[in-house]
């Protein structure tokens, strides 16, 4: 078998949830030319169907570990100790009365550093959630304690607000519930073998190798006299405004950095701790709203997440042009991730756990009672409902993903063979 026998573009861009955008980035064309290769007029020749299969093939070279670091939820209600209870599972005696508030609200409470804020009288500010990074590791605790996770946080928070707003779908919430800013950490740990020197990061933007749409690129270094030698604090890169509402991007040298805010040697930081650079993406408005919501409910892991904003807001190549392995081997190969502004695809697998979470049980009730009554209402109703367009193309959609993946699953294990 041969590469271009085995090779169905459409296929790979369904299974890997590529763009034409994306496949174009990757294999060094336009974007009018993958879409005339969909539609038959054009093909891509054995070198760029390569160049895509080991794109894909790339996975992270090093450790990484990412974390919520940072966290703003607002919800339209001013009932601030229901939300404690009922959302934060927290037992609401452990909050303290703070002496003063932020943001423009006149009221808060905080229990260490996780924070809830309220206005006494504007319902459309509401109540205000934010754990810092400090607040985001203490509440980590409480979840542990509770036996939740980020994830399911975030659902709970989706159901606590329809429950609060009497809707049953997440598009009726409107604006009731809003993620107002959400940062995603990641952590590059030390590594023996080498890890990525972000000083290369700051060479490459200097010489045009990084395309990206931020119109602001800046970085810091400062230097401290430490046993009679000036020593760096770590190089910090940020791409983008630091007083954007948007997005933007920081890289720093965590190992540095920790050293003096510790007063560690660097060598004592790697050994104890482990760290070495970290990425963060901080995220406001729209934007954190998506990230939040592929996270829980299209089940995209935080990493996943990380490494796809990254590669949509930096394109870095080498000296020659192509893709920079040594950044490759960072987050590894991950298509760029899509911000958009139309309602998100619902998949099959989540609207089985609505359905479980909020309809089974009260259904399942109503065909006993059905039975034990003689009755058929609940399956008369059943029957006349009528599936309307949008649902009949979701069906459609969801029996033709299935379809796909079906097919296409086994996709890479043919490809191996035949470089066997």
């Amino acid at each position: 078998m041969t590469i271009d026998g085995n090779f169905d573009l459409k296929g790979i861009m369904s299974n890997y949830v590529l763009s034409q955008k994306d496949v174009a980035k990757i294999v060094g064309v336009s974007q009018p030319f993958v879409s005339k290769v969909l539609s038959g007029e054009k093909e891509l020749s054995t070198e760029k169907k390569k160049i895509l299969l080991d794109y894909l093939s790339y996975d992270s070279k090093y450790e990484l570990e990412s974390s919520v670091d940072y966290l703003r939820i607002r919800l339209k209600t001013l009932k601030w100790f229901d939300i404690i209870e009922n959302l934060l599972l927290i037992d609401s005696n452990l909050f303290n009365v703070d002496v003063t508030s932020m943001h423009n609200y006149n009221m808060s409470m905080s229990y260490g550093s996780i924070r809830v804020l309220r206005h006494s009288e504007n319902i459309d500010m509401g109540t205000l959630i934010e754990l810092n990074g400090g607040g985001c590791r203490e509440f980590e605790q409480e979840l542990k304690d509770q036996n939740r996770t980020w994830k399911q946080f975030f659902e709970d928070c989706f159901h606590f607000s329809m429950k609060q707003k009497g809707v049953t779908t997440i598009e009726l919430l409107d604006d009731y519930l809003k993620f107002t800013r959400f940062d995603l950490a990641t952590d590059e740990m030390y590594s023996k073998n080498g890890n990525y020197d972000l000083r290369k990061l700051y060479d490459k933007m200097m010489s045009g190798q990084i395309q990206t749409p931020f119109r602001q690129f800046s970085s810091n270094e400062s230097f401290l006299l430490r046993n009679g030698i000036f020593e760096s604090t770590g190089l910090s890169l940020y791409f983008g405004s630091r007083k954007s509402k948007s997005i933007y991007l920081n890289f720093y040298e965590k190992d540095k950095e920790q050293s003096m805010a510790r007063d560690l040697w660097v060598d004592e930081i790697h050994e104890l701790y482990g760290y070495k650079n970290r990425y963060e993406i901080r995220m406001f408005g729209d934007k954190a709203m998506d990230v939040i919501f592929d996270f829980w409910y299209n089940d995209i892991p935080l990493q996943n997440l990380a490494g796809q904003i990254i590669s949509h807001y930096l394109d870095i190549k080498d000296d020659q042009g192509n893709w920079d392995i040594e950044w490759l081997n960072v987050f590894g190969s991950d298509k760029s991730y899509g911000f958009v502004s139309r309602p998100r695809e619902v998949s099959y697998e989540r609207t089985l756990q609505w359905l479980d979470f909020q309809v089974l049980a009260s259904y399942k009730a109503s065909l006993e009672v059905d039975a034990r009554t003689g009755s058929t209402k609940t399956l008369d109703l059943l029957n006349d409902k009528v599936i309307d367009e949008k649902r009949q193309r979701m069906i459609d959609a969801i029996v033709e993903e299935k379809k796909k993946r079906a097919f296409f699953e086994n996709f890479h294990d043919v490809i191996e063979a035949d470089y066997d």
